[in-house]
């Protein structure tokens, strides 16, 4: 079986890279970047992907920046959008692994809680909404979207293991095969629902369930 990116690393994990060309040092640029940032976010909730992507100069424009400044930092309009998608893992990574740490730790089931309540609220946000529920990602952005589904599963492989010995048996392949399935079902609820099907989300949760009390043996009351 191949190694995940959770296993290659070693020590704190490697920070996945964004959109931009450079870091921004002076206080200057940090503030154009966030603005550039700021803007392309609401351009993409209030108008969609595609009129930021299908206009260059949208979003120059709408964020009042020169052409020289925006360049410096970025290659075109997608590569802002791949930032922004890089902070939204950065952020969901940092948020999931919160809320799994302070589960009250006494039932396995509450780290399908913690999952179905993380990926339901991350999907409310109209720009994950945008951009992962209606695929308007780059190649880059999925291949980062794969490493970082890596590291969740061996996050969430981690949490199982304090259930040990009856998850002796669960692999990270198997984490990461959950939260594919679990990705999709999700983005199903919310292509016509912006608060999530309530259905479709109960499902999810039942499958994730079973999922994990299958492959582990044991029922989902322990």
């Amino acid at each position: 079986m191949r190694r995940t990116a959770y296993e290659r690393r070693s020590g704190p994990r490697a920070p996945i890279p964004g959109g931009l060309r450079k870091l921004p040092v002076q206080e200057r640029s940090r503030a154009m970047v966030e603005h550039v940032l700021q803007t392309a976010t609401e351009l993409v909730e209030n108008l969609g992907y595609e009129a930021v992507v299908g206009s260059p100069t949208l979003l120059l424009e709408k964020a009042g920046v020169s052409r020289g400044s925006f360049y410096a930092f970025f290659e075109s309009p997608e590569r802002v959008l791949e930032e922004l998608c890089h902070r939204q893992m950065q952020s969901s990574t940092e948020g999931l692994a919160r809320a799994l740490k302070d589960r009250p730790g006494e039932r396995w089931t509450e780290i399908v809680d913690v999952l179905i309540d993380y990926y339901t609220q991350e999907h409310r946000t109209p720009l994950v909404r945008e951009l992962w529920v209606r695929q308007n990602l780059t190649e880059r952005v999925r291949a980062l979207d794969e490493l970082c589904i890596e590291d969740w599963a061996g996050r969430v492989l981690d949490q199982f293991r304090q259930h040990a010995p009856a998850f002796d048996g669960l692999t990270e392949a198997h984490c990461s095969v959950a939260l594919h399935a679990l990705e999709r079902l999700v983005q199903f609820a919310f292509t016509d629902d912006e608060d999530g099907d309530p259905a479709v989300l109960a499902q999810a949760h039942f499958m994730l369930t079973q999922f994990f009390a299958g492959h582990a043996g044991v029922s989902p009351s322990c």
